[in-house]
């Protein structure tokens, strides 16, 4: 492990992770404000690549014992970030196609939604399992530090892109300036993907010894089935991040719909949120070392619903410099809950079986993403249908999420962790127990 790889595999992550930011800031609200599409249609299409994260389990077994020209992982991330890069592109493409010829276009948007989600899986998981490989035997604080330079490097491009794209919809924000901006994402992402990818994987080596670095989902729920506390944090992980991220496809309809805001402002909502988060995730480690891991997540779970409160109140009455608050209170909050329940994650496994476990979290955070999303754009679409009221359809699934994160702080309340590990060391022991008859 080196300073190159390092910088290297954040480009991957980073040009990867800038393949959503036009989808899921500026194309939702274009097909949903602007065009009039069911939100739903739209959360399933965004919800794709969690919907597709199954894919990374095949993914990670295959190139663990199929090398391509002696390479196990870089051939992978490089035909997945190029698959998303140019998904995300197209995607625009599809949107208006679908606008204006519904069946046609739905086939096109559900094909190339695909494309960018299969790309983004089948890069995730080559990327991430290459870290995990080039960390294994270095010395101690690589692995930590490539891990905060991959996230960090990601969180303050998505705020930079996001600005980029509200400037360039600032100046045209017609069907061409959607497809010029759009292109921009594509090359940026592109070249990051390409520059990342080349000369980042070792050699071929005859001693290496295939195993598997991808979770089953499968394995990994099964974990949790005599386990009552890993299930009730199961649970609480759903509703915590359903509770933040419902809105994830709604945020910038809603302020067209309610708020009168134009393409290129809801696009900069991304950065504001983005700040909120990173300003948390920074300074989140110092207060849970000095308040606790319990406390701060409640307290994260708190500073969102006030930020959730506030969307509500800014599309009430009208205030779009309220609104810029509430959703970077919002941003705060998130990133407060993700840094606390993250450290609380790692205290709810075991040695013998911290992959197990951690995969189970992950299949959380996963369901979560996709029941989030699509969940969120129903229920906004059948308050629409129930009241007639658009806005009043958004604003129900923000109360929805309120309560989603208040039920959390009370679940929380229930969850030990020293009860998790005397109950995981029975499931074991039982196990073993049985493997050995």
């Amino acid at each position: 492990m080196n300073t190159r790889r390092v910088i290297q595999l954040s480009l991957v992550h980073v040009g990867v992770s800038l393949t959503v930011v036009p989808i899921t800031g500026t194309l939702n609200r274009i097909m949903i404000a602007d065009m009039g599409m069911p939100a739903v249609l739209v959360g399933m299409l965004v919800a794709l690549p969690y919907l597709l994260s199954p894919l990374q389990v095949f993914v990670g077994n295959w190139s663990d014992r199929h090398p391509v020209w002696g390479l196990h992982r870089s051939p992978w991330i490089l035909a997945g970030g190029l698959m998303a890069s140019f998904g995300s592109y197209m995607a625009a493409h599809a949107a208006y196609l679908l606008d204006q010829n519904f069946w046609p276009g739905l086939i096109a948007s559900i094909t190339i939604f695909t494309l960018w989600g299969v790309g983004v899986n089948v890069a995730s998981v080559s990327y991430l399992s290459l870290a995990s490989e080039l960390t294994e035997n270095a010395r101690k604080g690589w692995r930590t530090a490539t891990v905060g330079a991959m996230w960090t490097a990601m969180i303050l491009s998505t705020i930079v892109a996001s600005i980029g794209l509200s400037r360039a919809l600032a100046g045209d924000a017609s069907e061409s300036g959607i497809y010029t901006a759009f292109g921009a994402i594509w090359l940026v992402a592109t070249v990051l993907i390409l520059i990342g990818a080349a000369g980042i994987e070792p050699g071929p080596d005859p001693a290496r010894v295939a195993r598997n670095t991808a979770d089953n989902p499968v394995t990994a729920l099964r974990a949790l089935g005599g386990n009552p506390t890993a299930r009730r944090f199961f649970l609480y992980l759903l509703l915590v991040l359903i509770g933040i991220r419902a809105q994830d496809v709604l945020l910038e309809p809603f302020a067209a719909d309610a708020l009168n805001l134009s393409i290129s402002a809801t696009t900069r909502l991304e950065a504001i949120w983005g700040v909120g988060v990173f300003i948390t995730l920074l300074g989140g480690l110092g207060l849970v070392y000095r308040f606790g891991k319990r406390a701060n997540a409640n307290a994260g779970a708190v500073v969102a619903i006030l930020g959730f409160v506030g969307i509500i109140a800014a599309g009430a009455l009208h205030n779009a410099p309220f609104f810029y608050a509430a959703v970077f209170v919002l941003g705060l909050g998130s990133g407060l809950m993700t840094v606390s329940n993250l450290s609380f994650m790692l205290d709810m496994t075991v040695p013998q079986s911290v992959g197990l476990y951690m995969g189970a979290w992950g299949v959380a955070n996963f369901l979560a993403q996709s029941l989030g999303t699509i969940g969120g754009a129903l229920f906004r679409d059948i308050a629409y249908l129930l009241t007639g009221n658009v806005v009043l359809g958004y604003m129900t699934v923000f109360g929805i999420e309120i309560v989603g994160l208040v039920a959390a702080i009370i679940l929380f309340r229930t969850i030990s962790v020293e009860q998790f590990q005397r109950e995981a060391r029975v499931e074991l022991v039982d196990v073993l127990a049985l493997a050995g008859d």
